[in-house]
């Protein structure tokens, strides 16, 4: 079961697995990145939250400490 997680939550949980929000260049989509690469282009905390909310998404994370976006259940 994946367990949605506050703003907080995400920043603390990228920080201690070295993720940094990041968008595809010239695109709207949004990744929580570890490595570098041409394709992405990194953005700030507040865009990479603005774009999920705009979006109606969320940042969820498993037991085994898996994070996915996905589609916010509070707008369903």
């Amino acid at each position: 079961m994946m367990q949605r997680l506050s703003r907080e939550e995400t920043i603390k949980n990228a920080e201690k697995y070295g993720l940094k929000p990041v968008r595809v260049k010239e695109r709207d989509v949004i990744q929580l990145a570890k490595k570098r690469s041409e394709k992405f282009e990194e953005i700030s905390w507040e865009e990479f939250f603005e774009i999920l909310e705009r979006k109606r998404l969320a940042v969820y994370i498993s037991k085994g400490g898996y994070m996915k976006i996905m589609s916010d259940d509070i707008y369903e």
